[in-house]
């Protein structure tokens, strides 16, 4: 049969297409199959698509199907993926990263597809309570929430820019779904469980150099950990660190440029470059790396040059001075751990957290640990303080003392 009821209650049409006709239906499978309210409306759409197959046996040519009968899978593969990678269905200057655009076909594959891919645009755009029910199931089972929403608004969005549909009637409602995981993982955080103590952070400090010592890592980890710590960087700031952009003499690093998740150069976040000060701490860490690393390097013949990656590594498959994975330090961070049992769980980016609060614990104005964050706004930067705001004197104090003067 090629109309069955679902377990929502509508009806699904399934039909075979042969090869040669599936591009006038939009399909790359060999069925065509979509969903309605109703066995009636399902039995017509079955009608019309078996004349169109007949039409097309017989010779007759007849135009792609173009309206919002489409399936929502289809229309997302044959459609709305090559206009988003090209950058078209969002209003930014510039198309998705290839990182980007792996995420987003990861996000579609695993939760999208799975909860819209059998419906037709229309049925999800006139039926708006069938597409709040799933969304909001899913909003309690994946913190993410958000991104599935903004593309899945992203996809109803330009299929009325195609004419797929009249007008998407389903953004506003969409955009009433609460990410309820999201907000439950954050409500039941603590603000002391997001950054170390300055009694942890010296463990953590203390630790490494221990296993320096030991040599239980090498410098080149040592030299990581802490380079990251004092920038209070991004991992992938510092795993983009050419030699270039430390100046030792000067005492200072400029930030211009991370590593994505292949390896690969890319802008900062922000597109934002950076120069800091170092201390003569991390000064002589890094002089002294600069001069293993130069040995280490010789014996493969590779002559360090300013272009010269500061962390590098050899790779699972032989590869010599790859840029550092990107789970590199959490995984050294890891083994740290394992071996010093009293350390606080920490990762590289709670060292960033850790910065910036112990920073305002000290005293330092939230303009200033914005700026050295490199945030564009201090309303990010107010999520990196996990810390109490330190008031002074009360305003109530601040006007009885002033009565006192009068």
């Amino acid at each position: 049969m090629p109309i069955s009821k679902t377990k929502n209650n509508t009806y699904q049409l399934k039909i075979y297409i042969p090869s040669e006709f599936r591009s006038h239906f939009n399909i790359k499978g060999s069925h065509l199959v979509k969903r309605y309210k109703n066995r009636k409306e399902a039995k017509l759409a079955e009608i019309d698509i078996l004349t169109k197959i007949h039409n097309l046996e017989t010779g007759e040519n007849i135009e792609p199907i173009r309206d919002g009968e489409i399936l929502f899978s289809d229309f997302y593969q044959n459609v709305w993926w090559d206009s988003y990678k090209a950058g078209q269905t969002t209003s930014t200057s510039r198309p998705p990263s290839d990182i980007t655009v792996s995420n987003t076909a990861i996000i579609f594959r695993l939760h999208i597809l799975p909860l819209f891919g059998d419906y037709t645009l229309n049925f999800l755009n006139q039926n708006k309570q069938v597409v709040i029910n799933l969304l909001t199931q899913k909003a309690r089972e994946y913190a993410n929430f958000k991104s599935i929403r903004s593309y899945v608004n992203s996809i109803f969005d330009w299929a009325e820019e195609l004419e797929y549909i009249e007008y998407n009637k389903i953004s506003k409602t969409i955009k009433r779904i609460k990410a309820i995981k999201k907000i439950e993982i954050n409500e039941n955080k603590r603000e002391e469980d997001l950054y170390l103590s300055q009694n942890e952070l010296a463990d953590w400090f203390n630790a490494f150099q221990t296993d320096l010592k030991e040599e239980k890592i090498t410098l080149k980890d040592y030299t990581l950990f802490f380079t990251t710590f004092f920038l209070g960087d991004r991992k992938s700031e510092t795993y983009a660190l050419q030699w270039k952009h430390i100046d030792l003499k000067k005492q200072t690093i400029s930030l211009v440029q991370a590593l994505d998740q292949k390896g690969k150069i890319k802008q900062t976040k922000g597109r934002k470059k950076t120069q800091f000060s170092i201390p003569t701490e991390l000064v002589s860490i890094l002089h002294d790396w600069k001069r293993q690393q130069r040995r280490e390097l010789a014996q493969f013949n590779i002559i360090q040059t300013p272009e010269q990656h500061v962390f590098t590594y050899i790779d699972t498959l032989g590869n010599v001075n790859k840029p550092v994975h990107i789970d590199y330090l959490n995984n050294k961070m890891k083994s740290v751990e394992r071996r010093h049992k009293h350390l606080r769980h920490a990762t590289p980016h709670m060292l960033r957290h850790t910065g910036a609060t112990l920073a305002k614990q000290a005293g330092t104005s939230i303009e200033a640990i914005s700026e050295a964050l490199t945030h564009s706004d201090i309303t990010t930067t107010k999520m990196y303080i996990n810390t109490s705001n330190v008031v002074p004197m009360a305003v109530g104090e601040i006007a009885f003392r002033t009565l006192e003067k009068k």
